[in-house]
Parts: C-alpha cells; sequence; structure tokens
C-alpha cells in the first residue's frame, strides 16, 4: 500500500488517523458545548427577555395587599397609617416598572406572523393596563395625611359645644378617615380587577411549554450527540489499539531484530546476517542490508586478514627456513665444491693422459672419452648449482638506482628469444617509452628472466607469453602472462617455497622463484601469482615502487 511502504509514510498515517480522531472527537465537544448555548440563550429569551404577563399580573395583585383590613384597626396609629401610605405607594411603583419593562420586552421581541395580527388588540389592552394604574395611583391621593384630630381645638361656638350629648371632634376624624380608607381598598380591589382581567386576554408570551419543549429539544439534540460520541468512542480505543499493534508489528519489531542482529554481529559473530524484518522497501529494508553489507565487510576483512597473517606467517617459516638453508647451503656448496674442482680436474687430466695412451682405432676409446666428457659436464653443471645455491645463501643487498624497465625487459628478451627451444613461442612486448624506476638493474633483470623463463617453459609449442609494463602515480607494475598449463591452489600456496618444484626431475632446483620473490621483498615489492586453474594459464604480477625508501636505498 502506498502509506506503508516507508516508515515515514506509516508514521504520518498513524498521526494523522489519531489527528482525526482528535478533531473527530473534539468536533463533537464543540457541536455539544454549541448545541448547550444555543439551549442556554432560547431559555434565557424565554426567561428574561420574553414578556411576562403572569409577572405583571402578580405585581399588580400585590397592590391591594397593601391595603389590608387589618390596618384600619390602627389608624388612629400615625406610625401604621404612614407605614401603609408607604406600601400602597411601593406597590403602585412596582406595577409601573414592571408594565414598562413588560411595554419594552414586547417591543423588543421578534414579531410573529400571529402576534403580527395581534398587535392592534395587544396595545389596545396595554392602553387599558395603563389607565387603570393611573387610577390606582390616583388614589394614592386620597390616603394623603390630613390634620391630627389631637390638634383640633373644640369649637366653642359650635352649638353642640359643650352638650353632653355631643361627639368629639377626633373620634369624627377617625370615622372620616376609616371611611377614606374603605373606599380606597374597594376602589384599588376594583381596579386591580380589571387590570387582571384585561393582561389575561392578552397572549402568553412566556409560559412553561415553551420551555418545555426547549428542553425537550435540547435533550434530543444530547442523546444523539451521546450516542454518536458512545459510538466513536470504541471506534477510536479500536483504532488506537490498532495502531499500537501495527506500531510494534512495523516499527518496534524491526527495530528490536535489526539491533539484536547488529548487537551479535558486534561481538564477533560476523557470519549471522540479519534476516528480512519488513516486506516493503522502506528504511528498516536498507538499515538491514547496508547491516549485512557491512557485515560481508567486515568478514571479508577479516579473511583477507586472515590470509595476509597466513601470508605473513608463511613469510616468516619461509625466511627462517631461507636463513638456515643459507647456513647449511653455504656449508655444502664450500665442501662440495672441492672434490667438483678435483674431479673436473682429474677427468680433464685422464682425458689428456688417455690421448697419449690409447691407440687411435681402439674400440674402447669413444666410450673412454665420452664417460669422460660426462663426468665433466656433470662436474661443471654440479658446480653451477653450488654456485647459485652461495648466490641465494648469500642474498646480497645491491645497491639502487634510477634505471629503465623497459630496457632492462628488452634485453632479457634479446637473451632468450635466440635461443632454439622457444623459437616456437611467441613473446609479445609492445612498450617502448622508458619507464625510469629506482631498483637494482641486475637482480630485477634475474627477476624478469625467471618469469619469463618459466612462462616459457609453461607453454606448449605455439604458446604465448605477453609481458605488460603498467605505471601509476607511485608504483610500477610488470605483467608476465601465458597461457600455458596453469597453476592448482596447492601450487600457488607452496611455489616460492625454497626447493619446490613441479618440473621433472633434473629440470629445476626450485631455488629459482624463491630467489625471485626474495628480489622483489629486498624491493619494498609484492609478487602475486594468479592463475584459474590447470589448463587455465598463469599471470604473475610484480609491484615495485617507482623510489626505494631511505633505509632500502642506502
Amino acid at each position: 500500500m502506498f502509506f506503508l511502504r516507508s516508515i515515514r509514510r506509516r508514521l504520518v498515517t498513524g498521526f494523522t488517523i489519531a489527528l482525526t480522531l482528535m478533531l473527530v472527537m473534539a468536533a463533537a465537544g464543540i457541536v455539544g458545548l454549541v448545541w448547550h448555548q444555543d439551549a442556554v440563550a432560547e431559555l434565557e429569551e424565554l426567561l428574561l427577555r420574553q414578556p411576562d404577563r403572569d409577572r405583571l399580573m402578580a405585581v399588580v395583585a400585590g397592590i391591594p395587599d397593601t391595603l389590608n383590613l387589618n390596618a384600619q384597626l390602627n389608624l388612629k396609629n400615625p406610625d401604621a397609617l404612614q407605614k401603609l401610605r408607604h406600601d400602597y405607594h411601593a406597590g403602585i411603583v412596582a406595577a409601573e416598572d414592571e408594565f414598562q419593562e413588560f411595554r419594552r420586552k414586547l417591543e423588543s421581541i421578534d414579531q410573529t406572523p400571529e402576534m403580527f395580527r395581534q398587535q392592534g388588540l395587544i396595545y389596545s389592552r396595554l392602553l387599558l393596563v395603563e389607565r387603570d394604574l393611573v387610577q390606582l395611583r390616583q388614589l394614592q391621593q386620597a390616603l394623603q395625611p390630613g390634620p391630627d384630630p389631637a390638634d383640633v381645638a373644640p369649637n366653642a361656638g359650635s352649638p353642640n359645644a359643650g352638650s353632653p350629648g355631643a361627639r368629639p371632634s377626633n373620634a369624627v376624624a377617625a370615622d372620616t378617615v376609616a371611611e377614606t380608607f374603605g373606599a380606597v381598598i374597594i376602589e384599588a380591589s376594583r381596579l386591580n380587577s380589571e387590570i387582571r382581567r384585561t393582561l389575561s386576554t392578552l397572549p402568553a408570551f412566556h409560559d412553561s411549554s415553551q420551555v418545555l419543549s426547549s428542553l425537550g429539544r435540547e435533550r434530543r439534540r444530547s442523546e444523539r450527540l451521546l450516542k454518536l460520541i458512545l459510538i466513536l468512542t470504541p471506534i477510536a480505543v479500536a483504532l488506537y489499539g490498532i495502531t499500537i499493534l501495527f506500531g510494534f508489528r512495523w516499527i518496534s519489531q524491526p527495530l528490536r531484530t535489526i539491533a539484536r542482529g547488529a548487537s551479535r554481529i558486534g561481538h564477533g559473530d560476523i557470519g549471522y546476517r540479519i534476516p528480512s524484518v519488513s516486506r516493503w522497501n522502506d528504511e528498516f529494508a536498507n538499515l538491514t542490508e547496508n547491516v549485512n553489507r557491512m557485515a560481508d565487510r567486515f568478514q571479508q576483512s577479516e579473511e583477507s586478514l586472515q590470509a595476509k597473517v597466513e601470508e605473513r606467517s608463511r613469510q616468516l617459516i619461509r625466511s627462517e627456513r631461507l636463513a638456515g638453508i643459507g647456513f647449511l647451503a653455504a656449508g655444502v656448496a664450500h665442501e662440495i665444491n672441492n672434490p667438483l674442482s678435483a674431479i673436473t680436474m682429474a677427468a680433464e687430466s685422464l682425458q689428456n693422459r688417455l690421448y697419449d695412451v690409447v691407440d687411435p682405432g681402439h674400440p674402447d676409446e669413444k666410450e673412454m672419452f665420452d664417460r669422460l666428457s660426462m663426468i665433466q659436464r656433470e662436474s661443471r653443471r654440479c658446480g653451477e648449482i653450488t654456485a647459485r645455491i652461495l648466490n641465494f645463501s648469500r642474498g646480497e643487498n645491491a645497491e639502487k638506482a634510477m634505471d629503465d624497465l623497459t630496457r632492462i625487459v628488452g634485453e632479457v628478451l634479446a637473451i632468450i628469444r635466440p635461443m632454439d627451444r622457444y623459437r616456437d613461442r611467441t613473446i609479445t612486448f609492445e612498450r617502448v617509452e622508458p619507464l625510469m624506476v629506482e631498483i637494482n638493474g641486475s637482480q630485477i633483470k634475474q627477476v624478469v628472466l625467471n618469469l619469463v623463463a618459466n612462462a616459457l617453459q609453461a607453454t606448449q609449442p605455439g604458446g604465448h607469453v605477453e609481458i605488460r609494463l603498467l605505471e601509476q602515480i607511485d608504483w610500477v607494475i610488470v605483467e608476465v602472462q601465458d597461457d600455458g598449463s596453469g597453476m592448482s591452489t596447492d601450487t600457488i600456496r607452496n611455489l616460492f617455497e625454497p626447493f619446490y618444484t613441479t618440473k621433472e626431475t633434473g629440470q629445476g632446483t626450485g631455488l629459482g622463484l624463491s630467489i625471485t620473490h626474495r628480489i622483489v621483498e629486498d624491493h619494498d615489492g609484492t609478487i602475486d601469482p594468479i592463475s584459474a586453474g590447470a589448463g587455465q594459464g598463469s599471470l604473475f604480477r610484480v609491484r615495485l615502487p617507482k623510489r626505494q625508501s631511505q633505509q632500502n636505498a642506502a
């Protein structure tokens, strides 16, 4: 899948799912809050902003309560009378304020078609209520305090003054106040009844049914939202669990596998390779491939190092063996040279005597002279062998100087090409440009001669030998390649051992390549034999520095 092919895409996909769940839950919460605010606003509209007819009726109904009949019992008490007037006035003011508030809310509410049709009737009823409130306020004038009856003096000129049957003037005043309050109570009750009757004909702008309807609507919306949340919650939990599961499967487990594999390789098990941890070509697959490639290189390096250690060990053993052989060879060659010289001289002396003693035509003459010639020839051959042994044992470190390697190879070819035994082989060397290298010319000539001679001996009639000189920045490479018999792995391993040879008995001493190897090492170079196997030909690559180190050059 496109969204799962890489770790980055998986993380983005997982975080996107988590973000989507968060946004959905946040949207559900926001929708719930918006619905709650709508419900609160609607209830506020119903409770506070709609005209409250019942509240106005309740306030108006409280006006007569301030003029209760019990207050007539305390009409003689000035304080009680003053409180009665104050309560009535407060009731009138509260009714007028509530009426004005009712009218203001009525003018500010949204006009429905039904209210628009009843608008004339509503305002006519409000005019009636306003008129009745004005009359109630006018009744307040009748409750204004008059002269105190105790302060009114008896009228001396009155015909009833001083008569036994006449009533006191303060008694008459109290009766007048009582009658006035009684009339006010009756009129206030009548006006109150008129106001409430008029208000009852107005539409109910604010009743409990609307509140219940709003609450019911909000309850239904809340139930739908709750169901949505109850559905989304297990889905969110399931998706979270799936995300965690695949997170462990796609990220944690592969990472742990790679970490364990890297630790195992780091602790020395370089043959171990981390198995595939992902079926996609993602970062973990690349990391696994790179770790395995690094382990391959570690293994190759270790194998190369072991091969170098084995090669160095063989070189050390070879050097020790060469040193021992050198001492032995020097002693043996020295001891053998004297008898060989004596044998050669005796054979020559005997041959000269035979010329004088043996008659010409003697039947054994030819055999005797052939035997003496064979003794002289084999003695000289043994002397050559001992001379090579002595040269090998001495290992002279000749001085090195700048010399032309192209010229040296040409001189070697000038020696070999005229030889009859190699006339049926082809030798190729195309370089003509000089190649100056700091070497010992005679020793390097011996190296090239040995390699070319071995290559020609390894080929059959019609074979081909190619010599190449390659120049690098600090090195030169001499390659001698043939299409001859080739070499086996075991032959390559023991090729530079002293006295090791694959030639027939009497055809070689096994010291040529050992001497060649020692000369190349004395020049701080390397020699590498290469062959694909028996019958596949051979390649000898000699690598020499252009400049010798100060120690070797000295």
